[in-house]
This record gives structure tokens, sequence and C-alpha cells, in this order.
């Protein structure tokens, strides 16, 4: 009985009078009295000592090991003592147990409210299963939903950033205490409006950062301009990528030599003879050549459209005269010449053989070379493909070596075939390397830099630009900003320009970046955090809910 009574939720309001047990159905019954002699009327407060009659309730507890707990409490309804108060007869309160007309304990309810917020509705009912906290999905829900949001003080240093109920449909709003890391509130769209009503209602920030939004911008140059804005270095930097890759792209020719001296390299390196694998084309010959004239009818359209400006035409004009629409007459003539050969697809090279091809290569190097052979040996080790598959790539390793058809038999010794390591040397891949801190590059990666440059004096000076501005970012150079844009005022590269001119739109914001110590990357992380949540509920938690699974800390963490 005294380990009993130690399970009670409050010791001072209630007395154990007896318990059942019921060992089959893992179930334990508590019958208990409440020990309260006076209540208070909840309608005017006045204590009252006359007791009208008594009644239970039952209440469901915390599990206790394998046996699920209630309680059978015995409690008074009280005659309410004061003669102008409306309410006659009251039942007595018990605050540390119960709300009114509750059928859990608080303490269940808490545990229940903490696995909703983790959780969500479907995983948690799962979860409280398993744990003695039976509740259905909906149940878990409605329990966060009663909760307030935790009160807050107006933030110093505020970080901005919109994220997505419904990709490219319907957006909102998250503000997130940059000091402290903790998200204070969700708004139900991005508007302007909506923000600027928000910081004038909550005025004291001093410092508010954001990404390169114009309408972000806007909010806070009417809600807070009295406010440092400070532009995300992150967003910075990948606007940086696109434009490098962008510009990049004209020069495709340029990075195909890079990518054929690579391996290049790797073939004198090699101790041996061998001979370097190349994917077959996946097109047919008539298809290869459609896509060249495609691309030759796209060099003469941007041949046209750059000479015709001279003549004083105006992009309507041009677009009429061509047949283009004026969005591609703008983006022929900011690109450079476009390459003889167009760029390769995304996927080029991929296949379904490629986490095995080192084991492949060393199975056929060794001179296991007949397909059923090979595919019984791929299978066991996780290979899913098709067995034409492999025959497809097993041509190219015995075109790679001069052999013949395969109904040939060859006694000769042959080279060892290898295949090349890196990715196809792309725009992106280019950009990423570019943008990518000198101490985390591989000696490879930075070899591979020092080729590209010495390619075309263009591309040499589009790395140095790129990094004398990632080192105002990182190094926090912003008295040397000023020169940057001069000198890409006298670069005859137009996208960087372009670029150049969208940051001095918004001067102020980056200049700050490169002096101040604070960034949006904490509004980022909990971005992902709440992408987290909108795909536990499946997309579809009202802002309501997801507000409070957001905001509301979880009891104990």
């Amino acid at each position: 009985m005294e380990l009993l009574h130690c399970l009670l939720p409050s010791l001072s309001l209630l007395r154990l009078d007896g318990y059942e047990m019921a060992v089959g159905n893992q179930h334990l019954t508590l019958n208990l009295s409440s020990t309260q002699t006076t209540a208070f009327c909840p309608i005017c407060g006045q204590p009252s000592h006359r007791v009208h009659s008594h009644y239970t309730r039952t209440l469901a507890d915390l599990p206790c090991v394998i046996f699920s707990l209630s309680l059978i409490v015995q409690v008074c309804k009280f005659f309410c003592s004061n003669p102008d108060c409306r309410r006659r007869i009251f039942t007595e309160r018990l605050p540390e147990v119960a709300s009114p007309w509750a059928r859990k304990t608080l303490r269940l309810v808490q545990r229940l409210q903490s696995i909703g917020l983790a959780l969500g509705g479907a995983a948690g009912a799962r979860l409280g299963e398993r744990l003695g906290y039976a509740s259905s999905g909906s149940t878990l829900l409605n329990h966060p939903r009663r909760l307030s949001l935790p009160a807050f003080e107006t933030p110093s240093v505020l970080g901005v950033d919109d994220f997505a109920f419904r990709k490219g449909h319907h957006y909102g709003t998250i503000l997130v205490d940059l000091e402290t890391h903790q998200p204070i509130e969700l708004l139900a769209d991005r508007k302007a409006e909506t923000l600027t009503a928000w910081l004038k209602a909550h005025p004291g920030i001093a410092v508010l950062s954001r990404d390169r939004s114009k309408t972000y911008k806007k909010a806070m140059t009417e809600g807070a301009p009295d406010a440092i804005q400070v532009a995300d270095r992150f967003h910075l930097v990948k606007n940086l990528s696109e434009v490098l890759e962008r510009v990049l792209g004209g020069y495709r020719t340029e990075l195909k030599k890079v990518e054929c001296s690579q391996q290049q390299v790797a073939l004198t390196a090699a101790p041996e003879k061998v001979v370097i694998a190349r994917p077959n084309p996946t097109t047919s010959e008539k298809a290869q050549q459609q896509i060249l004239d495609n691309q030759k009818r796209r060099i003469k359209q941007q041949k046209a459209i750059k000479k015709m400006p001279a003549q004083q035409c105006r992009a309507s004009v041009i677009a009429r005269k061509l047949g283009l629409s004026r969005t591609t007459v703008a983006r022929y003539g900011a690109l450079p010449d476009l390459p003889k050969v167009p760029a390769r697809r995304p996927t080029f090279g991929r296949s379904l053989l490629d986490p095995y091809k080192k084991q492949l290569l060393g199975w056929w190097n060794d001179g296991i070379r007949r397909p059923s052979v090979l595919m019984e040996l791929l299978q066991p080790v996780g290979y899913e493909g098709t067995l034409r598959t492999l025959q497809r790539y097993i041509s190219g390793l015995r075109r790679a070596q001069g052999l013949p058809p395969a109904r040939f038999r060859v006694a000769k010794p042959l080279p060892k075939v290898i295949v090349p390591d890196s990715p196809p040397f792309t725009p992106k891949q280019a950009a990423y390397l570019i943008v990518l801190r000198p101490e985390n590059r591989k000696t490879e990666e930075t070899d591979l830099l020092d080729r590209m440059t010495q390619q075309h004096p263009d591309l040499a000076m589009i790395v140095d630009l790129a990094d004398d501005f990632l080192k105002l970012l990182r190094q926090r150079q912003a008295n040397a900003f000023d020169d940057w844009l001069y000198k890409i005022e006298k670069s005859s590269i137009k996208p960087l320009q372009t670029f150049a001119k969208g940051l001095i739109e918004d001067y102020a914001a980056v200049k700050a970046s490169m002096s101040s110590e604070w960034s949006n990357g904490p509004v980022e992380g909990l971005n992902n955090k709440l992408k987290m949540l909108k795909r536990q509920m499946y997309g579809r938690a009202s802002l309501d809910l997801l507000e409070k699974r957001f905001v509301v800390p979880i009891a104990g963490s």
C-alpha cells in the first residue's frame, strides 16, 4: 500500500482507500477520496464548508510498468454560501490532479502533449500504443492545439525567411530570434504589408537579417526604418554560384578540354598500360544530328541578335524579325557566344552499374568477361539492373580494349581498363569548385581549376573576381567592396555586371553582411525543421497547429 500511495498524483489532496488489480487485463485501479474540507466556488470565489453530496470521477493516469492505471476519485459537491452568487451547488476542484470535466490526469495530458508536439498524430499514436499511452491521432493533435504560444520579448536581432505551405502556391513567413536561435512566430503569408504590421507592433529591433527578397526589404524599411538590414551570406554565395554557372555555360569547349586533360593525366600516372572506357551514346545518330542542328540554329539567332542592336533596333523589333520572344532575345544577348556543341544532359553517363563498376572492372581485368557470369556475380552484391544494361556497358569495355565481337576469342594480352572517377566537368561542377573554400578543395580539384584558368583569359578573370567577392564575405572586408564593384564595371562579363547591379540595389544590406556577425543560418536550419513537421502531417496542418508544434518547446527538452 505504501508503494501504491507513492503513485498518487497528489499526496496532499488524495487519500488511497483501496485498489483492484486485473492481472489478465494488465489493469490497475486505485480507489481514492478527496481530503479537502473546504472548497472555493468557481464563480464568486467564496469558500464553503457545507457538503451537499458526493460523486465519483474516473481518471486515466500514467501507466505503471505493464499495467494501465485508472483512478476512481470520490469528490464532494458543496453549497455556495454567497446568496448573491448564481451558482448554488458546485463541485470541488483538484487543480494538481485534473482539469474540470477532464477524464485524464494533468500529468498524462502533459505526456500526450509532448508526444503530439514531437511526432504529430499518426506516428505519435503508434508510439503511444507501445508505451502504454493509447490515444488516437486526432486526440494527440487536439492536446497541442489547446496550448498557448509562449510569451516572448521583442528580440534585438531578428531573422526572417519564407516557407512554403504548398510549394509554388502558398507561402508564409518565419520569424526567429537570432540571439537565442528560438522561433518566435509564423505569419500566414509573405506579403510586405503583413511583416510591416508585425514590425510596427514590436518596436525596438536593432538588426534584421534576411535573404535577397525585395518584398522583405520593403517591409523592413517601412516597419523598422532604424534597424540595420543584413543580407544573408549563404544566399549571396548561392547567387554568385548561379551567375558563375550561367557564365561558364558559354565556355563548354574549354571545359571539355580541361576534362580531357584530366583524363590524360590519369592515363600517364598509371603504372601500367591502361585504356579509358567511355559511356556509349544513348541516342541514335539521327537524334544526335538533330541536337547539333538545333544548336547551330541557336548560334545563328544569337549572332543576329548581337548584330542588330548596333542598328538601333529595339528588343521587340528583333523578336518580331526573328520570330522569338523578347525574353529569349534578352537572354541570348546577355549570354557569351554559344558553344558549337550543346551541354550534356544532367544524367549523362549515369547508370545502375555505377556503385558496382569498380568491382566489375576488377573481375573484367582478371579475365572474367562472360556477361552471364558477371551477372551472377553482381546480383548477390545488390545489382538490380538488367542483363541488357550490363551488356551495353561491356560493349564499351570491349571497344576501349580494341576487342572484336564477343564470338571471336582473343589470346593476346590486353591493356587494363579504367573508368574516370571524376564526373563530367560541367559549368555547374566548375561553379561549385570556384565557390568552394580553398582549404576544402582536394589537390586534384585545385589542379582542375588551375588548368581551367589556363584555357582562356576570361576564365582566369572570372575565377579571380569570384575569389575576391568570396574573400569580402568570408574575411569581413567590407571596405574593399567598392573596389570590387569597380573591377566588375571594368570587366566585359555581362552576367557578372548584372549580378553587381543587383548588389548595388541592395548596397547597405550587402555591405552589412561583410562586416556583421549575423546571418540567416539559424533561420534556414529551423526552416528545415518546419519542413519536417509539415511532412510528418502530410502537408495538411493548419497554421495554428503548425505554429504550436514549431514554436512551443517540448517539456523536458
